[in-house]
């Protein structure tokens, strides 16, 4: 059994255990995402869980997107480039690149999200993460 190295909190070892192989994970599985979503919901109680199936919020996708939505930012911040010039090269609206930089999976659409990752040159890195998280980019398909 693993050591518990956050000794004064309340995680048991699986937990840790768990916290642990998602800072080493380039991608969050769909059993990653199950933890954390139990773990928001423990802390938020079970009207949030009822709140995100009334409202049809997937979490485990929205968790799942995340790295996606992240290295977007990260490259778009890291070129010094704003939605506004990054949505007239691709001729789209700067809401649906916003959309994806916020994980806002109900509203992506996957013509943009491509158009998107293409533009910053995520595309090998892009297709790597769809065959960790094809049912979530199948979901995203299904959204048009």
């Amino acid at each position: 059994m693993k050591r518990n190295i956050y000794p004064n909190s309340s995680y048991s070892s699986k937990e840790v255990e768990m916290i642990e192989t998602l800072k080493k994970k380039k991608y969050i599985d769909d059993e990653m995402a199950d933890f954390i979503v139990n773990k928001v919901v423990e802390t938020f109680g079970p009207n949030f869980a009822r709140t995100m199936k009334k409202d049809d919020i997937n979490m485990k996708d929205i968790i799942r997107f995340r790295m996606v939505a992240e290295t977007c930012r990260n490259r778009r911040e890291k070129k010094g480039l704003s939605f506004k010039q990054i949505a007239a090269v691709l001729k789209v609206p700067q809401y649906r690149l916003q959309d994806i930089e916020k994980s806002s999976v109900r509203y992506i659409k996957v013509d943009v999200l491509k158009n998107y990752v293409d533009y910053f040159g995520l595309c090998r890195w892009f297709n790597a993460w769809k065959k960790n998280n094809q049912d979530v980019y199948e979901r995203l398909l299904g959204r048009k």
